[in-house]
This record gives C-alpha cells, sequence and structure tokens, in this order.
C-alpha cells in the first residue's frame, strides 16, 4: 500500500490524527459551527470518539449531508437499487453534474441499502484549501493528479489504475469515478474512451474487455430537475463560443461547490443499473482503442436509457427544437422560462444567449431519444 500513500484516502488508524489536524482549521471550524450551530460542541465530542471512516460518515457526513438535502431538495430518489450487487465490489461510472453531491447521494442511496459507502475519486483542482485535501480523505476520497507533464501524466495514470484495481480487487471496496474529466457543461454526457483506456492500464491482459471485467462497472445516472450552477456553465459555454480562453480559478471552484451545495436542485434522482460485465462478454473487437469506444458507449447506453426528466428538461427541449414534443403547462412555460432568463441574467448574460442553458438541459433528452432510436425502445 505505500506506493498509493501520496493518493489514497485515511484508513482507519489514521482518523484520529486527521481530525486533530481538521479541527486545527480555523476555516474547518467554522464550516462546523455553521453546519452544527448550537450542537457544535455535542459533535465534536462526538467526532473525538469515533475510530473509524465509516463511523465518521455516520457520525459527521450524513447529518451534513440529510442538512443539504432538506434545504435544497424538494424531492429525491433512488431507482434500479436492486441491480446492486451487495456481495461484489463494483466500479460506479456516473454522468456529472454536481462537484460535491453526484458522490454524496450515490453513498446515500448504498448506505440506505445497507451497502458499503464507495471511495470517491477527486481531482486535486478542487483541494483548494489543505483542510479540504484532509476531509475529503477522511471521507474516502482519493486523489487524481491533473496538473502534470505528459510524462508524469501517465506515471500518475498507472498509479491511478493500479490503486483503483487493488481497492476492488484486493480490498474488496466500492469506487466512484465520474465518467469523464470535470462536469459536462453542456449536459451532453459522454465517458472518455481515455477514462476506459487508463483502467485498463494496470490488467494483465491487453484485451481491454477482459481487464476491465474485475471491475463490474456499474454506471449510474444522475439526474437533476435544477442545476444550481447552469449559469455558470452558460457563461463557460457562451465565453469559449466567442472564442475567448474561459480560465476556471481556484476560487471560481470553490465557488461552484458552494453553489452546487446550498443552490436549490428541486427533484433529484440516482438510478443505478445492472453491471455492464454481460456487454463486455460478448464483445468480440480486437482493437484497444476500438474496444475502448465501445465499451465507452456500453456505459453511455445505462447513463442515456435511465434519465429521468423534470419539466426543465422537456421545456428546454420544446423551446431548443422549436417543437412541441412534451405537453407542458403554460403556467410552467413561463415559470420555467423565467428561471433560466434569472440565472443568466446572474452571471451578466441575456435571452440572446438562453441557447446556452436550454441546451443544458435539453441535451440528456436528446441523447436518451437516440438511444431509444438505436435500440428500438
Amino acid at each position: 500500500m505505500e506506493k498509493f500513500n501520496d493518493i489514497r484516502p485515511f484508513r482507519n488508524d489514521e482518523v484520529k490524527y486527521a481530525f486533530e489536524q481538521l479541527i486545527k482549521e480555523e476555516e474547518f471550524v467554522s464550516v462546523l459551527k455553521f453546519f452544527y450551530q448550537d450542537k457544535y460542541s455535542y459533535f465534536i465530542n462526538k467526532l473525538n470518539d469515533i475510530n473509524t471512516i465509516d463511523e465518521f460518515q455516520v457520525v459527521f457526513i450524513k447529518p451534513i449531508l440529510q442538512g443539504i438535502i432538506d434545504s435544497s431538495i424538494s424531492e429525491l430518489n433512488f431507482s434500479g437499487t436492486e441491480n446492486i450487487e451487495s456481495d461484489k465490489p463494483s466500479l460506479f461510472i456516473s454522468n456529472h453534474r454536481d462537484i460535491v453531491l453526484d458522490p454524496s447521494l450515490v453513498d446515500l442511496g448504498l448506505h440506505l441499502n445497507n451497502i458499503p459507502t464507495v471511495e470517491i475519486a477527486i481531482g486535486d483542482n478542487l483541494l483548494v484549501k489543505p483542510w479540504i485535501e484532509l476531509f475529503v480523505k477522511l471521507n474516502k476520497s482519493f486523489i487524481v493528479r491533473r496538473s502534470l507533464s505528459n510524462r508524469e501524466l501517465l506515471a500518475s495514470s498507472l498509479l491511478l489504475s493500479e490503486y483503483i484495481r487493488h481497492s476492488i480487487v484486493e480490498r474488496k471496496s466500492h469506487i466512484w469515478i465520474a465518467q469523464r474529466e470535470g462536469r459536462a457543461k453542456d449536459g451532453n454526457d459522454k465517458t472518455q474512451e481515455s477514462l476506459i483506456r487508463m483502467l485498463g492500464m494496470s490488467g494483465e491482459t491487453k484485451d481491454l474487455r477482459q481487464s476491465l471485467l474485475p471491475y463490474n462497472i456499474s454506471p449510474v445516472s444522475i439526474s437533476y430537475e435544477y442545476d444550481p450552477c447552469d449559469g455558470y456553465k452558460a457563461l463557460e459555454l457562451h465565453t469559449k463560443f466567442l472564442g475567448k480562453t474561459y480560465i476556471k480559478t481556484p476560487q471560481d471552484d470553490l465557488k461552484n461547490m458552494i453553489t452546487g451545495i446550498k443552490g436549490n436542485k428541486g427533484k433529484v434522482n440516482f438510478h443505478y443499473s445492472k453491471p455492464i460485465n454481460a456487454r463486455l462478454s460478448e464483445n468480440n473487437e480486437s482493437c484497444s482503442r476500438k474496444q475502448s469506444a465501445i465499451i465507452a458507449e456500453y456505459i453511455d447506453d445505462e447513463i442515456y436509457a435511465n434519465y429521468r426528466f423534470f419539466d426543465t428538461n422537456k421545456i428546454a427541449y420544446n423551446l431548443l427544437t422549436k417543437t412541441n414534443t412534451f405537453e407542458v403547462s403554460q403556467n410552467k412555460y413561463l415559470e420555467i422560462e423565467d428561471y433560466f432568463l434569472n440565472q443568466l441574467n446572474s452571471v451578466g448574460l441575456n435571452k440572446d444567449e438562453l441557447y446556452f442553458i436550454l441546451i443544458q438541459y435539453a441535451n440528456p433528452v436528446i441523447n436518451h431519444l437516440e438511444y431509444k432510436k438505436k435500440t428500438n425502445k
């Protein structure tokens, strides 16, 4: 395990040390007081008694997550939980909407079904404060190094692949990783082939499908009625459309995290699909690059098939395609259009840039319809 020390989460015997370091950080203490308010001292005493990562998640993470759900989610559903193989560790791969909540809610769906929580892949660009790295490592997160030279990136990718394989095969841990680096700003969820190839790097065979079978890859389809960061995403899309370079600072990452946590998300659904092992076993392609595209498509198919659509998606699709494909009341149309415009105005855009927010909500519908057309379902 020593070779993974630079990226791995804390282990049970490191919990006390990690929390002792965290509680010295003034900003972290301020966060605790914000969430726990008058119960702050009570929770600190409880945290001093914890000895394992699982206890930390139940005592500390779960109440905070429940507070976020209560204040920003009107309805939360987990579907397809019968597809989770509780006796076999899985690599959960999902589309990516929210920096913090995507893996947190994947975890909650597992926890509510008495399944161990996941280890979480998190990019080092999000570790904008030293205490954040301490905190996420206490919450079963392992680090994906991104700001590297090509040579360093190759070595880092191999190490990451080895760590994921070791965790699933040897340690029997569930893992979560997003289907791509960063969130899909335009809602067009596509699994990156580079991710598939990275996962296969640590295998003992060049046959990618065989190399990935031990991961028990299980796609997760994530649907939010409202994305609190949709305005920021529209601004990034519009800036790039103009041919300008969009530079995101660490402060921007922090702002996105906070907005995603606090902002209204409305109805939310997480769907757990069956593992794709059966489809991997049917794949007879021999070219590894071809295989990576096919395997990425398998994951995409499950994500597209199991979206849950809300009025935001339906109205965005109708407006974007100038059709009445989905029947929605006029009052709801006006409400959602006002929402879209307000989100644009909040970042300095206006109705002339409506496209850049519509596409975020319409693309999941477009991908779902294309999937149905391809499969005749």
